[in-house]
């Protein structure tokens, strides 16, 4: 008797977790449909719909399938429940307090509960909601099965309303909240599920034959996932739009990703895009001096000569009369300080640092010098003020120019001080001239002398402006060359581009799309075709190899760039060109018409051909396989490539470690393989990249290097390592935190401090050891951002001696690992340094997060200060926002009023208002007292909007403000006195 009802409850399981699994694929079918309605826009084309239902559903419902039998235990145990079982009851209670817990544990790791009482009062609070809600609602849910349409009804409002939850309430941010509303969508549509499920269907025939079909469905899916996760791979564009948009799908995406990893592409052995043979010269410019004028930040596409509607250049387009105009050059690198060096010595300069090498290049003034070249650079401190600490020969010898005038200077000024120096140059001597133009740079300026009005944004008014200005800069230097120097060959390009939302940011150095990296490039010389256009896709490092060519000084066998000299000097048949450029998460490749951006983290690329799409926004890549296949394949090989050519006093590192140093965490697997190397360097190596790269995958080799590697540098990196990837900290972790090596103790302290926020008794040696680490962060940044007499700057922020604002001697990318660690580690010991990190605007915006999460009040008058005049538009939001995280704002409207009115006491003397916007693209009417706000509330500066009250104003004012999207969130009023 026992068997045949054992037999009967294990049939009824088995039903009821059939009807779960067929709600689940009504559920997984209709989010096909939602994502389609609610986001048509990231799909390039029908075919992507079905491959959504054909190879993804099946992902998904092999991988939540299992799950189901979770929710018929839950709702056995309601049932239980209703019956009168006590123990059931309690178990339900017990469970749902857990879960509710572990929810509030999980959202509580933000800045409104760095107080670790209030915190843990938090999630007990939540956690006795759970279990009084699982105490007395499990059991009246189960009786709703008395009621199938009501249960039903209460499963799909639940499923709905979780689903939307998951989709739209804070992406990317919270990931337990998200996987919280995912379980509870999914319990929903099982509770739909056993609604539909007549009560006794385990005892029909009818109810068996569902369970098997249902099964069976559910096996086949199973077999055919890892086939369909192969065939997904070839989808970058469904992968992306699922992972961003759809909760149930989107998850399968990922599973499928960790399923199948990328497959590595193979490199065409003859293939030799990025080692292209020289030929013979085709210019000649022995005997005529040379002219490099170069601007920050100007985009090709704002250039008229490029078809701009403003003309924002006219010297550059008169120049471009005279000469040859490349419409395809790219920057190898949105950054000025590696895009200049890059040009300056011909190579990719960014790969190089990451590996150690790079520094000995020599440079285009250093070659020209070596054969009695005279030369002189113009150009201001900011070009090594980005990761300045990467470039310190390059800075110190002034990139190898024997004259250099290091200011800011406007063009005027610097037309005189060219002139001066034009003026004592001997006329007998060949003179290379480089001047570096920084007016388009942000914050944007503006020039009466060149404005322009009435554009798509105020913002990108004051751009062209500045760019008008370089432009004037460049006439007046060309017309003081030619006076003193005539025949002068002259060359005008730019460092990077700049980005005005096109792809969601601002400015520069995040993206490898069209406007941030595609730049004008003018040639104008003897035997350089006039008027000519030139569509082959060119690199700005490809100069110093065409000047070599042109001088007939022999070509360098590091160049990495190659000569243009056909393209310039004849109308050839090229072929498609090629040009290579990158960031820390992104990589490009251009050739011919196609552009291939590749997302590293992802191992996803898409494919672009900017000729008919100029937004880069129909990714191609599906409907040219073979296409996308050959440019990976360039890319890898022009990957492989860097450092292959460099002379290093040091160890000559295998490839996957190479491209482990670089960043590159498609890597991570190979570089954990190299554990097992015979050679103790390249161990000891392995072990350090697979510590900067963190990524899970490599934790099963560490684990062995930990236990069985004979060498201590080899197990310490295994160790540091694990414990950033969430292994529990391991004795020797410990022992490193405690040591007497300081480099050990910081590593040590920042893997400790990184997963805080997960466990925050850290380690064995608890709260103790956590707060160890916090110190030793501390001290870390102390030593980063010393206290030192020094110029003052804003509220006690510090300068340099030479004037120049402090800056962290720590690349940003490290910078931003340091932060997050102290973050996470509630470590306010390191709140006096932070605040003098302030300074380093690279840095800023991240310490102002930090700083606000932190919670101490001693950041609130710096940071008021810094936001009361924050030139950056992007920092301002980061400024704001750490301010009410501290508490220091004078109104607030927490749901973001889009109309305010309210009363202000001011005192005497002139005022400025600080007003943060939900919506950074609004525009902002004010008015005070019934008088229009002068200030800059309307301009389209970003999320905080100035607005200014000069000296006589009442004690007591009316402000009224509008926002014409979004709303009004914060305000601060800050006396002027306070900006000195």
């Amino acid at each position: 008797m026992n068997t045949v009802r054992a037999r009967r409850e294990g049939v009824a399981w088995l039903v009821d977790a059939a009807a779960v699994v067929a709600a689940w694929i009504a559920m997984l079918l209709a989010e096909c449909v939602a994502v389609l309605l609610l986001w048509p826009g990231q799909f390039s084309a029908s075919w992507e719909y079905s491959l959504a239902r054909r190879v993804v559903l099946p992902i998904a419902l092999a991988m939540f399938a299992p799950a189901s039998l979770g929710v018929v235990a839950i709702w056995k145990l309601a049932t239980h429940a209703a019956q009168g079982s006590v123990a059931a009851r309690r178990i339900a209670a017990g469970t749902g307090g857990v879960a509710c817990a572990a929810l509030a544990f999980g959202v509580s790791n933000g800045r409104h509960f760095t107080d670790g009482i209030l915190r843990a009062a938090f999630v007990s609070a939540v956690a006795a909601i759970g279990v009084a809600g699982a105490y007395l609602l499990a059991p009246a849910l189960a009786r709703m099965a008395r009621l199938p349409a009501a249960l039903a009804a209460i499963g799909t409002a639940m499923a709905v309303g979780a689903w939307f939850a998951d989709a739209l309430v804070l992406p990317r941010l919270y990931p337990v909240f998200h996987d919280a509303m995912c379980l509870a969508s999914l319990f929903g549509g099982g509770l739909v599920g056993i609604s539909f499920r007549p009560q006794a269907a385990h005892r029909t025939r009818a109810g068996r034959v569902f369970a098997a079909l249902v099964g069976a469905a559910v096996v086949g899916c199973a077999l055919w996932t890892p086939h369909a996760a192969r065939v997904l791979q070839r989808a970058s564009n469904l992968r992306i739009a699922l992972a961003e948009h759809a909760p149930l799908l989107g998850r399968g995406v990922l599973f499928a990703a960790r399923l199948v990893p990328p497959q590595k592409e193979a490199t065409p052995a003859d293939d030799r895009a990025s080692e292209r043979l020289e030929i013979a010269r085709s210019l000649d410019w022995i005997g005529h001096d040379l002219v490099l004028l170069s601007v920050d930040a100007l985009r090709a596409d704002h250039v008229s000569a490029y078809g701009y509607a403003r003309l924002t250049t006219p010297a550059i387009d008169a120049l471009a009369r005279e000469g040859t105009l490349f419409e395809a050059a790219y920057c190898p690198t949105p950054h000025t300080s590696y895009s200049l060096t890059s040009m300056m010595t011909g190579k990719y300069l960014r790969p190089l640092i990451a590996l150690g090498l790079g520094e000995d290049s020599e440079t285009w003034a250093e070659h020209l010098r070596r054969y009695g070249w005279r030369t002189a650079a113009f150009y201001p401190p900011a070009v090594f003020f980005i990761d300045e600490g990467s470039f310190p020969s390059f800075e110190r010898t002034h990139l190898g120019f024997e004259y250099a005038k290091v200011e800011f200077a406007d063009p005027v000024l610097r037309e005189r001080q060219v002139a001066e120096y034009l003026d004592g140059a001997p006329a007998g001597t060949p003179l290379f001239l480089w001047v570096h133009f920084f007016e388009p740079h942000e914050p944007y300026v503006l020039h009466a002398d060149h404005h322009f009005a009435g554009g798509s944004s105020p913002e990108l008014d004051a751009y062209d402006g500045e760019i008008a200005a370089a432009d004037d800069g460049i006439g007046r230097i060309v017309r003081q060359v030619r006076a003193r120097r005539p025949g002068a060959v002259v060359i005008v390009t730019a460092d990077h581009g700049e980005e005005f939302r096109e792809h969601g940011g601002l400015y520069h150095g995040t993206t490898v799309y069209e406007e941030q990296v595609r730049v004008p490039l003018v040639v104008m010389g003897p035997g350089v075709r006039k008027g000519a256009r030139v569509a082959t896709v060119v690199q700005t490092i490809d100069l110093l190899p065409t000047v070599l060519s042109a001088l007939g000084i022999p070509r360098p066998a590091r160049l990495r760039g190659r000569d243009l000299g056909p393209l310039l000097a004849t109308e050839v048949s090229d072929s498609d060109g090629f040009a290579f450029a990158e960031t820390d998460r992104y990589a490009l490749v251009a050739s011919g018409g196609d552009r291939l951006v590749c997302e590293r983290r992802l191992a996803v690329c898409a494919l672009y051909r900017p000729k008919d799409d100029p937004g880069e926004h129909r990714d191609l890549a599906s409907d040219d396989t073979a296409r996308v296949e050959h440019l990976r394949a360039l890319l890898r090989r022009v990957e492989r490539d860097h450092g292959r050519y460099e002379s290093s006093t040091g160890q000559e590192w295998p490839e996957p470690i190479r491209r482990g140093m670089q960043g590159e965490t498609e890597a991570a697997s190979d570089v954990a393989s190299l554990l097992d190397d015979a050679d103790l360097a390249v161990r000891r190596k392995a072990a350090e990249v697979c510590f900067d790269l963190h990524v899970p995958a490599t934790a099963r080799q560490l684990r062995r290097a930990l236990a069985h590697d004979e060498d201590d540098d080899v197990r310490r990196w295994s160790a540091v390592a694990l414990t950033r990837i969430g292994d529990p900290p391991s004795a020797l972790i410990e022992a490193l935190a405690r040591g007497p090596d300081g480099d050990w103790r910081r590593r040590a302290a920042l893997a400790l401090a990184e997963r805080t926020e997960a466990s925050p008794a850290a380690t064995e040696g608890g709260p103790a050891l956590t707060q160890h680490a916090c110190d030793e962060l501390a001290s870390w940044w102390n030593e980063l951002a010393p206290a030192r007499p020094a110029t003052h700057g804003r509220d006690g922020g510090q300068e340099s001696a030479d004037g120049q604002p402090m800056r962290l001697e720590l690349d940003l990318m490290h910078t931003e690992e340091l932060l997050t660690a102290t973050r996470r580690a509630h470590c306010r010991a390191a709140v006096p340094a932070l605040l003098r990190a302030l300074e380093d605007v690279r840095a800023r915006p991240y310490v102002a997060d930090a700083l606000g999460a932190l919670g101490d009040s001693r950041a609130r008058a710096p940071l008021l200060a810094f936001l009361a005049d924050e030139p950056y538009i992007t920092t301002r939001p980061h400024e704001a926002r750490a301010l009410l995280a501290l508490g220091v704002r004078d109104k607030v409207w927490p749901d973001a009023a889009p109309e305010v009115r309210t009363e202000l006491l001011l005192s005497p003397g002139a005022v400025r208002l600080a007003v943060l916007l939900s919506d950074s693209e609004a525009t902002l009417e004010g008015s005070v007292d019934g008088a229009p706000l002068a200030g800059q509330l309307s301009a389209n500066g970003g999320s905080v909007r100035y607005g200014d009250l000069g000296q006589t104003h009442a004690s007591r004012i009316r402000l009224e403000l509008r926002a014409s999207a979004g709303g009004i969130v914060a305000l601060w009023v800050i006396p002027t006195g306070r900006l000195d």
